[in-house]
């Protein structure tokens, strides 16, 4: 067994209906809007509410009011009609600073570059906001995370979206650090032969495999901004992540997944996008393919492409046999994430079977959403845990082409 049953539940048999994922859509974005609250926050969900130390409002873009307002700009960017929340920001950012929902730290998650991002994305001619930003995204070169969440991977996905959007060499020099930074801390274990990055996320030091805070989500940066990295770099980056992820996969002729980190005594085996093979797909999905993808298998041993594909399709059989996660309809650890794997796999392969899937597995979230706002008499108004993310996901669900992750793929 690659994963745990009691984690997951039986998918819905309702089949794929526009109508109905399209309505959800509104629906979610007038609740969303009627329960905006004066100080510029959102009600925290008792599920939310959970994760935290304090009962004050949340304000960082994964369980707070600036990952809402982003998600509500996203939207409204696709022509959507959702309200532009964006000069709520700065009050939002000030009130972080005074009393933070979590550490204060300059990530892109859980601090302040994911509450400075939308705000400059509102106002990318604003000189003094950039700054800030900048300031932000060159602290998490200090620190020892090489993750999403608060280091600098988080930060480097922020520099290319905005190196693409502006063409600002500034951001272009920040990616490259990062860059510079991650390759200097990957490092290979002698015993394993594993590339690995230590990252000291939430107090422990550990070597993650996924998205969020392991060797996928850090090879997926490095390989999406691979143009502006030196010649070479991408067989590399690629070659290590394919060790790697052979050599740590549990799996058979039919499916795969990981553990979230090397340590023995944490043997987990989850299908999230945060951690296991949900993550593993969104992360590798779109990792270019290799030149010598093409030769003929009998002539050569396989090539990077081909390895690849093998374990994400493995992954990806897997996810759908697990089925729907019973945490909720979210991104980062329920079904919203695990159906943006098959929509990844549909835009690597074009296969129509990921598409239904992604499909199916958004019908599934919308009665998951459904059932909790009639349980807890209030929406998730989340980016990464709650609504506003499976907002966007349903759109992509509707048109493929599109998908990236919010937040992250996505700004």
């Amino acid at each position: 067994m690659f994963f745990d049953p009691t984690r997951h539940e039986a998918l819905t048999t309702n089949f794929w209906d526009q109508n109905t994922v399209s309505s959800e859509i509104s629906s979610i974005i007038k609740d969303i809007e009627n329960s905006f609250l004066a100080d510029a926050s959102w009600p925290t969900h008792a599920m939310d509410a959970e994760s935290y130390s304090n009962d004050g409002p949340k304000w960082a873009a994964y369980a707070g009011a600036a990952g809402t307002i982003h998600a509500l700009q996203i939207l409204k960017g696709y022509g959507l009609n959702a309200r532009d929340l964006s000069k709520n920001l700065e009050s939002i950012y000030q009130s972080f600073l005074v009393s933070p929902d979590v550490t204060v730290e300059p990530g892109l998650q859980l601090g302040e570059i994911g509450i400075l991002l939308p705000l400059v994305l509102a106002q990318l001619e604003n000189q003094e906001l950039a700054t800030r930003l900048k300031i932000c995204m060159q602290a998490t070169l200090d620190l020892p995370l090489y993750e999403i969440t608060s280091g600098q991977t988080g930060m480097m996905h922020v520099a290319l979206a905005l190196y693409n959007k502006t063409g600002a060499s500034c951001w272009k020099e920040l990616f490259v650090k990062g860059a510079q930074s991650l390759m200097e801390h990957w490092l290979q274990d002698e015993t394993t032969g594993e590339w690995l990055w230590q990252s000291q996320v939430f107090g422990p030091k550990r070597h993650y495999y996924g998205a969020c805070h392991g060797v996928a989500g850090n090879a997926n940066v490095l390989l999406q901004g691979i143009d502006l990295l030196p010649h070479g770099y991408q067989e590399t980056i690629i070659e290590r992540t394919l060790i790697t992820l052979e050599l740590s996969a549990q799996q058979d002729e039919h499916f795969a997944n990981w553990p979230l980190c090397t340590k023995p005594n944490i043997d987990k085996l989850l299908v999230q996008w945060c951690h296991g093979a949900a993550g593993i797909v969104t992360a590798l999905a779109r990792t270019p393919k290799s030149e010598d993808s093409q030769t003929e298998p009998s002539q050569t041993e396989p090539s990077q492409t081909e390895r690849l594909d093998q374990l994400l399709v493995k992954t990806g059989e897997l996810i759908w046999q697990a089925g729907p996660l019973n945490k909720g309809s979210n991104i980062c650890h329920g079904t919203a994430g695990n159906g943006y794997a098959f929509l990844y796999l549909f835009q690597r392969w074009s296969d129509q079977i990921w598409l239904d899937r992604a499909r199916q597995f958004a019908m599934h979230a919308i009665e998951q959403r459904r059932n909790a706002r009639s349980k807890y008499d209030q929406g998730r108004y989340t980016l990464w845990t709650g609504d506003a993310g499976l907002a966007v996901y349903l759109y992509h669900c509707i048109y493929p082409d599109k998908a990236a992750i919010p937040g992250l793929d996505l700004f």
